[in-house]
């Protein structure tokens, strides 16, 4: 017996009490004439990569369920033949794996890639048909050399081919999680092409559905590896979830980060919150938890209890969908916990009413069936309660706090680590972050205060290097980090610990005194970090090479280390005298990087309320990265520019652009000092950028 499908239960009350259907009054529908409509869809066809399976995806899961309804092994071959015909877009990386290459989401043609989402949307259909088939004799004969295979992709797929590239990462605390692979190919010459620049933290849904596969393959195989990261994927969404007490209901974001490469200076790498246009991905989340929790691990009944009132408050008495925390109109139904809760049965029921469709009647059909002995709380897959694994994790308010997260959360004394306090905050007030004892009973310390004004939800990353405010040392062992804000406070783990001294390479950070010069003529200095911007002798300011930008690349220039030091930077940029009017793109930027990680940069930018064919705009990424850009007050012109950013005096910055000081920039996003210089090329339609003639000065004390 496979999972029952997300929406099983949903119109179980109905078809008890209202239609009182029986499974063998449903008509069945061919199985051969839903797989050809299936591929009707043009996406199917001309859709490759991460793209095509979404597509391919949709309306997999409905053979299987066909198949439990009506007991035809009709559906399950024309299972066998529609995942064979997707398994047939397979192709090999350079590593050797199998994935679903092609277009990535996010980039241009010229990078192609496969996608973690993509390969576990179609590979935990590949579970579900093997442990269709491995839990029933009757099949094995027919199917189980299909199962097989279908299992030793899965596993190969899933398993084995992002363990190997790296993308699993897991904290000290045990907490576990994706992030997308460092690596793409190049389009022209089918060879990884390194973009370390461009990791980061899989939306949360991306991670669930691996930790699906997983899970379905631990309940073929009983291999305890695949058990444990579940239960390490699944109990950190326990972590993250926002408490709200007042309805005692439980919200989560749609992204989080997790690892270092999460956090750019104060604000995290993408946007943080419940989506706003696309309420699928929690509906989806929810029939993932459910099926952990039939399995018997993580979750426990009051926390589906929780997600049951917070569906109800979305569904606000009929007025109008909104979100799970009212940030947004964006809502719907639940439909995994339509088995527990007797108003999502009703409410859905009607949904389901009077529709001929293939996929309805087997709904219908399936339902039937289930609601002959319905689940209620029972775990479907759980034989031995003895043996059911629940993660307890404290529920933390959420509704002014919604992030807190120690990043990374262990640090070793014997590097100077440090760890930044990566928060959200949507109120008003004073910020105060504390340290605990290892027991959250004893205050050692405030680390910080900061006054905050955070309706919108905004971002602050203070760092710490260990040292316990009670002793003045850094004293090694296990804390926790209090944030408290509005009333509320949410408490996260973190490790002190002394390791390994790790020798320091490359080039020592400047000194007082000490200038760095580039003119480009020659090879480029070890201190840069270089993606994709080449040596040019397309435009030169001086000699006969600069430094080329075009769409995608960038490139740093390191001077520092982990304080921001008081020099000149001053170089000149080619502007390619793009004009683009009110098209909402960003164009090429150069500026500064801190110690924290923030870009302060001047930015070619167009928007409807910005004069960007006229002017510059400028961002500081620790706001909100490059999302919101500020009119600069300097003249944009077509052609080589000279550009100072003076620190030398960290309480009177300058910045420049040929003699003209920036304007209209608010002092508290305006950085005292540097580590890098930072550039960056936009969209095509912006054209390229050059750099040359750069010189960073540290002024003799």
């Amino acid at each position: 017996m496979r999972r029952l499908p997300a929406w099983t239960g949903l119109f179980a009350f109905g078809l008890i009490c209202g239609m009182a259907l029986q499974a063998g009054e449903i008509t069945e529908p061919d199985p051969a004439a839903y797989r050809e409509q299936l591929l009707k869809n043009p996406h199917l066809q001309a859709g490759t990569g991460e793209g095509f399976c979404w597509h391919a995806s949709y309306g997999s899961g409905l053979f299987i369920d066909g198949y439990e309804a009506f007991k035809n092994p009709k559906w399950l071959e024309q299972a066998e033949t529609y995942y064979d015909w997707w398994l047939g877009k397979l192709s090999k990386d350079p590593d050797g794996y199998e994935g679903w290459i092609g277009n990535t989401i996010n980039d241009t043609a010229d990078i192609k890639g496969d996608a973690l989402v993509g390969d576990s949307i179609l590979c935990a259909h590949l579970a579900a048909f093997t442990e269709t088939v491995h839990n029933d004799p009757a099949l094995k004969e027919r199917f189980g050399k299909t199962a097989q295979r279908y299992q030793d992709l899965a596993t190969r797929i899933v398993w084995e081919k992002w363990n190997k590239r790296g993308c699993y990462y897991e904290d000290a605390a045990g907490w576990g999680s994706y992030r997308t692979h460092d690596k793409y190919i190049d389009a022209k010459t089918g060879q990884w092409v390194a973009r370390p620049a461009t990791v980061i933290s899989d939306n949360l849904n991306k991670h669930y559905s691996a930790g699906l596969v997983l899970l379905r393959l631990w309940r073929i195989t009983g291999k305890p590896e695949y058990k444990e990261r579940v239960k390490k994927i699944y109990g950190r969404a326990k972590t993250m979830w926002r408490y709200f007490p007042d309805e005692d209901r439980i919200v989560w974001n749609f992204w989080m980060p997790h690892g270092p490469y999460d956090i750019e200076g104060t604000a995290p790498k993408s946007w943080v919150g419940v989506h706003s246009s696309r309420p699928g991905y929690q509906a989806g989340e929810v029939g993932d938890f459910v099926e952990v929790y039939d399995s018997g691990l993580v979750f426990e009944q009051s926390d589906f209890e929780r997600m049951i009132r917070t569906n109800h408050w979305m569904y606000n008495d009929g007025k109008k969908w909104r979100c799970a925390d009212g940030t947004s109109d964006a809502g719907m139904l639940w439909s995994a916990l339509g088995r527990f809760d007797e108003k999502i049965r009703t409410l859905s029921e009607v949904g389901l009413k009077g529709k001929t469709d293939a996929a309805s009647l087997v709904r219908l059909a399936h339902l039937a069936k289930s609601a002959e002995k319905p689940l209620g709380w029972k775990r479907q897959y759980v034989k031995d309660e003895s043996q059911i694994e629940v993660t307890k994790v404290p529920l933390q308010p959420g509704r002014f706090l919604s992030m807190t997260q120690v990043i990374p959360d262990s640090l070793e004394t014997a590097n100077a680590d440090r760890v930044k306090f990566v928060t959200q905050a949507r109120a008003k007030g004073e910020l105060k972050i504390e340290l605990l004892d290892a027991a959250g009973q004893n205050v050692l310390g405030v680390l910080h205060t900061l006054q905050v004004d955070g309706d919108g939800g905004a971002y602050f990353a203070p760092r710490w290097d260990g040292t316990n405010p009670k002793s003045g040392q850094k004293d090694p062992g296990e804390y926790r980090i209090r944030w408290s804000l509005a009333g509320e406070s949410r408490t996260m783990p973190v490790w002190v610990k002394v390791g390994t001294k790790r020798e320091k390479t490359g080039p020592q950070a400047l000194q007082p005194g000490q200038t760095v010069s580039a003119d480009f003529e020659g090879e480029l200095d070890p201190r840069w970090y270089v993606e994709g911007a080449t040596l040019s002798e397309e435009q030169a300011h001086g000699g006969k090479r600069s430094l080329k930008f075009t769409e995608g690349h960038q490139a740093r220039l390191t001077f520092g280390e982990d304080d921001d030091l008081p020099v000149k930077v001053t170089f000149w940029a080619y502007d390619s005298g793009a004009k683009l009017g009110a098209k909402a793109t960003n164009g090429a930027g150069w500026g500064v990087q801190t110690a924290s990680g923030n870009k302060f940069v001047l930015r070619q930018c167009w928007r409807k309320y910005l004069s960007g064919d006229k002017e510059y705009a400028w961002f500081n990424t620790g706001e909100n990265q490059w999302f919101s850009p500020h009119p600069a007050k300097l003249a944009r012109k077509a052609g080589w520019s000279q550009w100072v950013f003076d620190f030398s005096d960290p309480k009177n910055v300058r910045v420049t652009c040929d003699g003209e000081a920036l304007g209209n920039a608010d002092p508290k996003w305006i950085p005292q000092g540097c580590i890098a210089l930072y550039v960056v090329a936009g969209d095509k339609a912006a054209g390229g950028v050059y750099l040359d003639d750069l010189k960073i000065e540290y002024p003799a004390k």
